[in-house]
């Protein structure tokens, strides 16, 4: 879902930009874009590209703050009675936006010419602050690199929460990567590991998850439903677990075993046996062998990961969603929305891309014209053809994360040897090959670009 820049009404990425379309041009005539300029960042340029506007940073967040935007009490109220879930979510979170403006700005700092698990140490202490409100301005300083605004910070937000998701390269328990929470799908829940808990991460992490939301940034997407339930504080005897919820093998193994209706065998009988007794259960019996999964797979998914839940919802109450989640318990499906929410497709794309078009005043630029419609076209072609993880890489690329935003721009020039992003105003750049000696024939265009420069962009992608 996709919030409109300038009604702030919440639409499905195949209506946004139709609305957008309508909504934009009876917003122009009240209303003008002030441009600011900066040099965003970009790891797989020769150069760095300064200029940004300000309507183009504000259109690139999935859930952007409006300008100038006053509340009033009743409009705050109003968000626990408004039925549209991600609507509500979004007035809630341009309140604490509103009430923070004039609190010193937080700022996060990088240095980019450190090693990645140092980085990930910032990023950690970084998120370890106390007493922060979460709600402040926010901006980020990359040491080693003169890129500021937005387009910084939706980089930073997207690498943040990236490593929430899926883990940090920091080898915090002598396994090779850190992982915060395991499992699949919609079925992820926190890990188990004590390093994690005595480390309070699984706080950090709770003050990270509410820092991106708060400011527009990606969320933490597929946290088990079972998890989601004693977020919003429903009592865990009453959890809906399901046995994908539990990463453990050897314990699906056994509840598998207990559900199963065939005789069990004296091995399989004493690993359950076995299971049951380290965790205070009772043996296995002819009438108790339903009850005795459950509570298996209760203890295995919940009961072991009670510390975690409660680290993780005081991380959130610092940031300041908690309030949001008890008075709409609906609205932690937006928070922590499911995996299908985040598929992309690409027309979702496609619509958004202003592709270049040639200077009515400048001849040469039409005589290139031609060579410019076959770069862009292996673009094109890729974004036909790529999968949805394909598809958020190149966005992540291209702005900064994978929310699309309002427009995508494209750029073709023969002044650089390789493709360059400016994260801030959306715009991706591709070389146009120079072929000094060399007939520019399209054939010959097309082939040599598809070698020598589209595989480069999908190698840095």
């Amino acid at each position: 879902m996709v919030e409109c820049v300038y009604c702030a009404e919440i639409f499905s990425f195949s209506e946004i930009q139709g609305h957008i379309d309508c909504c934009e041009k009876k917003n122009n005539s009240d209303s003008t874009a002030e441009e600011t300029f900066e040099n965003p960042p970009s790891g797989s340029s020769e150069e760095t590209r300064a200029g940004t506007s300000a309507a183009a940073s504000s259109s690139s967040n999935q859930h952007p703050l409006e300008e100038n935007q006053i509340f009033t009490y009743n409009d705050f109220s109003e968000w626990t009675t408004e039925p549209d879930v991600y609507k509500a979510a979004n007035m809630f979170r341009r309140h604490l936006l509103n009430n923070a403006e004039l609190k010193p700005e937080l700022v996060a700092r990088l240095d980019l010419r450190s090693t990645e698990e140092d980085r990930e140490r910032e990023i950690l202490t970084f998120y370890k602050k106390p007493g922060i409100d979460w709600a402040s301005p926010f901006s980020v300083i990359l040491s080693g690199d003169t890129a500021v605004g937005d387009g910084v910070k939706r980089h930073f937000l997207s690498m943040v929460m990236e490593k929430i998701q899926f883990g940090f390269d920091l080898d915090l328990e002598s396994t090779g990567r850190t992982l915060l929470f395991n499992g699949t799908g919609d079925h992820k829940v926190p890990s188990t590991s004590r390093p994690l808990i005595d480390g309070d991460l699984f706080r950090v992490a709770g003050h990270a998850i509410g820092h991106s939301f708060i400011h527009g940034g990606p969320r933490f997407t597929g946290l088990s439903p079972a998890m989601l339930q004693q977020i919003v504080g429903s009592n865990e005897e009453s959890a809906a677990l399901e046995l994908s919820d539990c990463p453990d093998t050897d314990v699906v193994d056994v509840v598998s075993i207990l559900d199963s209706q065939r005789e069990l065998t004296p091995q399989e009988r004493c690993e359950v046996n076995n299971l049951a007794f380290s965790w205070d259960l009772p043996r296995i019996s002819n009438n108790n062998r339903r009850w005795l999964a459950e509570k298996i797979l209760q203890h295995a998914v919940i009961e072991r990961r009670r510390t975690q839940m409660k680290q993780l919802r005081r991380g959130l109450k610092d940031s300041g969603v908690v309030t949001m989640i008890k008075e709409h318990p609906a609205l932690v499906e937006v928070l922590f929305p499911r995996s299908a929410e985040q598929v992309m497709d690409s027309q979702t794309i496609l619509k958004r891309i202003i592709w270049p078009m040639p200077d009515s005043e400048d001849e040469d630029d039409h005589s290139n014209m031609e060579e410019t419609c076959l770069v862009t076209g292996f673009l094109r072609d890729y974004i036909e053809k790529g999968s949805s993880q394909e598809l958020q890489l190149l966005l992540k690329f291209w702005t900064g994360w994978s929310i699309p935003p309002q427009h995508l721009y494209v750029e073709v020039s023969p002044e650089i040897t390789l493709p360059v992003t400016s994260t801030c105003l959306t715009t991706l750049k591709l070389p146009l090959p120079k072929l000094p000696g060399i007939q520019r024939k399209p054939g010959s265009i097309c082939e040599i670009y598809r070698v020598w420069v589209w595989d480069d962009l999908i190698r840095v992608i």
